[in-house]
């Protein structure tokens, strides 16, 4: 196991502040973070380095020696770290987010060069990246699902509907002959299509599927690419067919790049979450990043 600077770090802000809470405050990191560092921190010297009481964090011996033999070398780093870091007049909060990397790049990412904020982004299926929003490791989150937390409060977001797009290139000569609710022959002709898809989320066709034929997919997608965008640029230039949320497809639709094919017999959806932690220090930067998203998707 491998220490890191931050824990000392961490542990330094504790002791001089005596509380979780103001050691949060002065590295400007949530407490939840602060929990962790000083559990890995005591794991690795394999010692209390505090007794935890209501009010107040009270050093141990080995926290008094800790702190004696590395105080002097710590002041030093962050000596050095304060004459090289560019000064901005004031210190700048940072903001740890968690979100799939197709909708930050619709959404957010024109957004960053305007922040007054530190921005740190993360990426992944909801499941990891809300375990990372209770563990302290993030901030704030976007996700598909929501799981219910004592520290943790959730509001509803918005809600995208999985359509099926077709490429620019794609004959649509039958599809258009074709009576929508004739299952089987609808059927027919998806399986006579070229198809995309990607490999972290196979499952938004198979829940398409099941809700409308109630059967899986008979076919296996032609190509499994990294993400919904890149998805988008391959049927921009040529053919195919994918299920994909309208939001993410909204800019091609506009612009004709893609066609919008089919919504289902039966509309399925995905509810998008906020996620944020009860009484977070980053309050302010968290609610100007909310507002961005809110208005990028009111326009969509």
């Amino acid at each position: 196991m491998q220490t890191n600077l931050e824990w000392f770090r961490t542990f330094k802000a504790i002791y001089e502040t005596g509380t979780l809470s103001g050691a949060a405050k002065q590295l400007f990191v949530s407490q939840p973070g602060v929990g962790l560092h000083l559990n890995a921190l005591e794991s690795y010297t394999g010692y209390a380095l505090f007794e935890r009481t209501a009010r107040k964090m009270i050093p141990t011996e080995r926290g008094h020696l800790l702190y004696q033999q590395m105080q002097h070398s710590l002041n030093v780093l962050e000596d050095i770290e304060s004459r090289f870091r560019r000064k901005s007049g004031k210190d700048r909060p940072t903001v740890s987010m968690g979100m799939c990397v197709e909708t930050f790049q619709q959404a957010l990412e024109k957004h960053i060069p305007e922040l007054d904020f530190n921005l740190i982004m993360q990426f992944g299926e909801s499941e990891k990246l809300i375990d990372a929003l209770e563990n302290g490791v993030i901030d704030l989150v976007l996700a598909s699902q929501k799981k219910n937390a004592l520290n943790i409060e959730w509001e509803a977001f918005t809600t995208e509907q999985l359509v099926v797009v077709a490429g620019k290139k794609t004959d649509l000569t039958d599809w258009q002959t074709l009576h929508l609710n004739n299952k089987e022959a609808l059927l027919d002709w998806f399986g006579e299509q070229i198809w995309y898809n990607t490999a972290s989320d196979m499952k938004l066709l198979s829940r398409f599927w099941e809700a409308n034929f109630e059967i899986q997919p008979e076919f296996v997608p032609n190509y499994i690419v990294p993400n919904k965008f890149s998805i988008i640029r391959c049927l921009s230039v040529g053919k195919g067919l994918a299920v994909l949320p309208d939001f993410i497809c909204h800019e091609a639709l506009k612009q004709g790049d893609i066609t919008l094919l089919w919504r289902g017999y039966t509309e399925v959806t995905n509810t998008l979450y906020f996620g944020k932690r009860k009484n977070s220090l980053q309050a302010a930067p968290i609610a100007h990043i909310e507002t961005l998203l809110k208005g990028e998707f009111s326009e969509a």
